[in-house]
């Protein structure tokens, strides 16, 4: 008897929450969908299936479904590989940092012979040796510039905040020092 009426009164629950959670009918088949946790559609717990279940009594069905939360991916985070680049894709900048006349603009011509896209040469911070910055991604390109320039492999390193001269849109920059054979 006890459980005739529990049954009664969900059905009657049911009934009367039809107009919350949505009610589908046919001609004597009415629906009720009701989301099994009662809770939000915020996504919680490590759920990967689907459950229904139906319980029909006299002409009320009621369905009963577990939601499956949206998968969350999160991206690897991107690395800049070092390749090498043609030559013209390549954008340098050289700055004398020997203290002497016509360093840089030596070390220019050098470039742009070899075929590499130069911006105009400025002068830089005196140094004693001569080093060549990278931007990430250019590595293997500073490393041919500085064989080109008779730079040490040693000195090829990544671009500082300020390498001690403008760098503009440079890729790859060299500055070199009092230790450069180039220039007057």
């Amino acid at each position: 008897m006890l459980s005739f009426m529990l049954l009664g009164m969900t059905l009657t629950m049911l009934w009367g929450a039809r107009s919350l959670v949505g009610v589908t009918s046919g001609d004597s088949d009415p629906t009720v969908d009701v989301l099994a946790s009662g809770a939000d559609d915020t996504p919680s717990g490590d759920a990967d299936s689907a459950t229904t279940t139906t319980t029909t009594a006299d002409a009320v069905t009621t369905t009963v479904a577990t939601t499956v939360p949206p998968t969350t991916t999160t991206a690897a985070p991107t690395t800049t590989a070092a390749v090498l680049h043609p030559p013209n894709e390549v954008i340098t900048r050289v700055g004398n940092g020997a203290a002497k006349g016509g360093v840089a603009g030596a070390g220019t011509n050098i470039l742009a012979s070899a075929g590499y896209a130069a911006l105009s040469p400025k002068n830089a911070d005196t140094i004693d040796v001569s080093t060549v910055y990278y931007i990430p991604g250019y590595s293997k390109d500073a490393e041919a510039v500085a064989q080109l320039l008779g730079v040490a492999p040693s000195m090829v390193q990544p671009m500082p905040g300020n390498p001690g001269m403008p760098v503009g849109d440079a890729h790859v920059v060299a500055v070199l020092g009092r230790d450069t054979p180039h220039g007057g």
